[in-house]
């Protein structure tokens, strides 16, 4: 059974996630898909796919950059001993929380016994989102993102683009040299028939 958290009066999502350090952060889906709505950590940079606020407080808790527990007052009572999620393997923290039953912070009750196991469920389901989450972040690894792809091939049109112009300037350059050559040895042609020209003058 799932246990309903009251909501503050007066504080809205986002001063929530503000408090907590969050900003929301779209992400663009792939071949099509709908934008993902995350949430991302302003203190380590990560982002949260489950945006809900108990994650968001639990990665508060174990963030590697800035922990706070804020569990009290945001409503949501903290559990003595309960690990840091992400921090160990789904298996070893079942493994943990099933070994020492019998070692509760007070009495032994119903309600407590309740509690325990909604809470070893709870771990149980984000655990599972933190693995399905770090393989996602692995494949976002091993291809590059569309934008970033875009952005390289537009960088490479553009040094293509600019290499090709100033390929074009250099031959014009020398065009323009090679006719100057032609103008100076046609002058000097011409210089050199008159001299001929102006011998045979004098020696007549």
């Amino acid at each position: 059974m799932s246990l309903k958290r009251p909501k503050r009066a007066g504080l809205t999502k986002e001063a929530t996630w503000k408090r907590l350090g969050f900003l929301p952060a779209d992400k663009e889906g792939k071949d099509g898909d709908p934008k993902k709505y995350r949430a991302i950590c302003i203190h380590c940079q990560k982002y949260q796919s489950n945006t809900s606020i108990d994650r968001l407080i639990i990665h508060r808790k174990s963030c590697t950059s800035f922990r706070e527990d804020l569990s009290v007052e945001l409503g949501i009572p903290s559990t003595p001993g309960k690990p840091a999620a992400g921090s160990v393997r789904k298996s070893t923290v079942l493994r943990s929380m099933k070994s020492d039953p019998l070692t509760p912070a007070g009495p032994t009750d119903a309600p407590a016994s309740g509690e325990f196991t909604s809470t070893a469920s709870l771990m149980e389901k984000l655990l599972d989102e933190d693995d399905q989450l770090v393989r996602i972040d692995l494949d976002q690894l091993v291809s590059p993102l569309p934008s970033e792809s875009n952005r390289l091939q537009k960088d490479l049109i553009k040094a293509e683009t600019e290499y090709l112009e100033t390929k074009s300037i250099y031959f014009n350059k020398m065009n323009e040299i090679a006719e100057l050559r032609r103008t100076v040895t046609m002058l000097e042609a011409k210089k050199t028939q008159l001299e001929i020209a102006k011998l045979r003058a004098e020696c007549e």
